[in-house]
């Protein structure tokens, strides 16, 4: 149902400035939620899933950056997407460099700062 050739011209691609307007806002989407299921029979826990996922992803990247990896010499690496194919589409693994926002930061520092924006 995501791969409609009417809804999105060349669906199997990577795309993703199709679900943006030219001020850079997003379009709306009334499939956003495909993942949940549709009718009598949608997820109960789909605002739960959506909320948990936002906030473990607001904390991961209030504390660390996430950015390219890097060759011998220094110089970042392009990452490439690619996925897997079949029923259940998933990013296939890609090198990153995972690093404290904060220089000087050390694990036990970052565990008490990442303890601390639980509370």
């Amino acid at each position: 149902m995501s791969h409609d050739e009417t809804r999105y011209s060349n669906p199997d691609s990577f795309i993703p400035e199709r679900f943006l307007n030219d001020d850079g806002s997003l379009k709306p989407n009334d499939m956003e939620h495909i993942a949940f299921g549709f009718g009598r029979r949608i997820c109960v826990g789909r605002h739960f899933a959506d909320t948990s996922l936002w906030a473990a992803i607001a904390k991961v990247l209030a504390v660390f950056k996430i950015l390219k990896p890097l060759d011998e010499s220094g110089a970042e690496v392009p990452v490439e997407p690619r996925f897997s194919a079949g029923i259940s589409v998933r990013p296939l693994p890609f090198q990153c460099r995972i690093v404290p926002r904060m220089p000087g930061m050390d694990s036990e520092k970052l565990e008490e700062l990442i303890v601390a924006s639980t509370a």
